[in-house]
């Protein structure tokens, strides 16, 4: 009888054994993904993988896997989402690390054009390692696309100071930061390093001669200027480079030349026909007329022009000024000369080389406007509840010297001032409302640029104080009480984590951080 009983043992033990080490493996789906994924069979591994996510969803050693594979497959979407996944259940491990999972999210965000999502995840990844030069790549541009200059500047210096290599890209992007931040020098320095890395690239050669220009370094300014007019293949680009040539030419008191430069590009357009081409080089060249003392052909064109069409630009003004001043030998009087022109002809170049020139043409800009204000100032609160700090002083940010100006201000001037933020916000003032301490605050029902919306702006200079749950909540019941679209909450104070959390319910309350508001004060304190 024993002896029956320890064969069945036996058989039982040894069927155990065999589904345990033999069957189960098999079975099991993380096992079975891994022995397709030997066979490079990909869309079974991942079938395996989906089965085990119908019992924890969250796992993220399998969303991590799938995100992987997905990615594998080029489907960019599918691995997104699991790889948001991973961050959701907040569990890392070495296989799981939180920040390649973050860094393969902000370039899956960058291929799909969400510059705010990749812009959090690539800030994120470079508070927590500063010289990371991916992350300081993508900051530098999607805030430079942003039009935040200064800021950007900042992270184009800390990109070219941890980069082995300095390349044209980043070159080119300093040198426009550079040059929107008003550092001429600085951004003359980085235009060249990048033409000279691509001598054939128009746009940087171009931007080089309007900064050398702008310096009054009109012999190099116009070598640059030459390369594009003579050499670009771009009918476009080098009709910039003519006429930018033509300009520098002007103000190196070299009008002749740029005469003959004008005048092929007028012969040019009336071949093709192009009125619009023609009235504006018989503009310009009226201009380079005079300054060669040819005042009779400046009375020529310009008079042309003025037949062909009375109300372009100045040219009334002009005709007739001209005409007043020349005497019956059709020179300009020797009491007055050219410098009547003088004022015309600085407005003149003004009006065809603004400013922003290379920053309207470089391509740079971005087409969307995201708030990576609010982002970086969520970031740093999020930094500071981490570091365990409670003080708004030691969250130091751009812009809180401008602040600092703003608490000094009395009554009346913060009111001014607040009414200009709003302003930049693209909104016009409609009212000034009551608001229960007026040397703290100030409320505005304002209306947007094109009339169709209306919002409710409250703007609080609250010194060391964190802003809580219940402003927020207020401010979101007073936009619904006076019927706007939608309510600005513009504060110098830090918001605390129960208010960020209300935030995400407050549909109709946008916040201005910190240092967002800091940045709007800029050239209003």
């Amino acid at each position: 009888m024993v002896i029956p009983v320890l064969i069945a043992l036996v058989l039982i033990l040894g069927v155990v054994v065999s589904y345990v080490y033999l069957i189960a493996p098999r079975l099991n789906p993380a096992n079975r993904a891994e022995e397709y994924l030997s066979q490079n069979r990909i869309e079974d591994a991942i079938e395996e993988y989906r089965k085990l996510l119908d019992n924890d969803p969250l796992n993220p050693v399998v969303n991590y896997r799938l995100g992987n594979l997905y990615f594998r497959k080029n489907e960019v979407d599918q691995g997104v989402i699991h790889y948001e996944q991973v961050l959701n259940s907040g569990k890392f491990s070495h296989e799981v690390d939180r920040y390649d999972v973050m860094r393969k999210l902000g370039r899956a965000y960058v291929s799909r054009e969400q510059l705010d999502r990749a812009f959090q995840a690539f800030f994120e990844i470079s508070r927590a390692f500063p010289a990371d030069e991916e992350a300081l790549y993508h900051i530098a541009f999607i805030s430079l696309g942003q039009e935040m200059f200064e800021f950007s500047l900042k992270y184009f210096e800390k990109l070219l100071k941890a980069s082995k290599s300095r390349s044209f890209e980043v070159l080119f992007g300093a040198g426009i930061t550079s040059f929107m931040n008003q550092k001429l020098l600085e951004s003359i320095e980085y235009f060249r390093e990048s033409a000279s890395l691509n001598s054939s690239s128009e746009i940087a050669n171009i931007s080089a001669a309007f900064a050398l220009n702008k310096k009054r370094d009109f012999s190099n300014a116009s070598s640059y200027a030459r390369k594009v007019a003579d050499g670009s293949g771009d009918i476009n680009a080098a009709l910039i480079g003519k006429r930018l040539l033509g300009i520098i030419l002007f103000q190196w008191n070299r009008a002749a030349e740029a005469m003959s430069i004008y005048e092929e590009l007028l012969n040019d357009a009336v071949k093709a026909g192009i009125s619009e081409d023609i009235e504006m080089y018989l503009y310009d060249i009226g201009f380079i007329a005079i300054a060669a003392e040819k005042t009779e052909m400046a009375y020529e064109y310009w008079n042309q022009l003025y037949q062909r069409n009375r109300s372009y630009k100045k040219i009334q003004i002009l005709t007739t000024l001209l005409r007043k001043e020349m005497e019956a030998d059709g020179r300009l009087k020797k009491d007055s000369g050219a410098g009547a022109f003088v004022a015309y002809s600085e407005e003149w170049i003004r009006e065809t080389f603004p400013e922003d020139f290379i920053w309207d043409i470089c391509g740079l800009k971005s087409a969307e406007k995201i708030d990576l204000r609010g982002i970086i100032g969520r970031g740093k609160q999020a930094e500071q509840k981490t570091s365990g700090q409670s003080r708004q002083a030691d969250v130091v940010m751009p812009g809180d010297d401008v602040i600092e100006r703003l608490y000094e201000l009395d009554t009346e001037n913060f009111r001014i001032i607040a009414g200009r933020v709003v302003q930049k916000l693209g909104y016009t003032v409609d009212d000034i409302l009551p608001t229960y301490k007026e040397s703290d605050g100030v409320d505005f029902l304002a209306r947007s640029s094109d009339g169709k919306n209306t919002a409710l702006v409250w703007v609080r200079r609250w010194k060391g104080l964190s802003i809580g749950e219940i402003p927020l909540r207020n401010f979101a019941q007073a936009i619904n009480d006076i019927k706007a679209k939608e309510g600005y909450f513009i504060t110098s104070g830090i918001l605390t984590p129960t208010a960020e959390s209300s935030l995400q319910r407050l549909k109709n309350v946008k916040v201005i951080y910190p240092e967002q508001f800091g940045n709007l004060l800029q050239g209003l304190l």
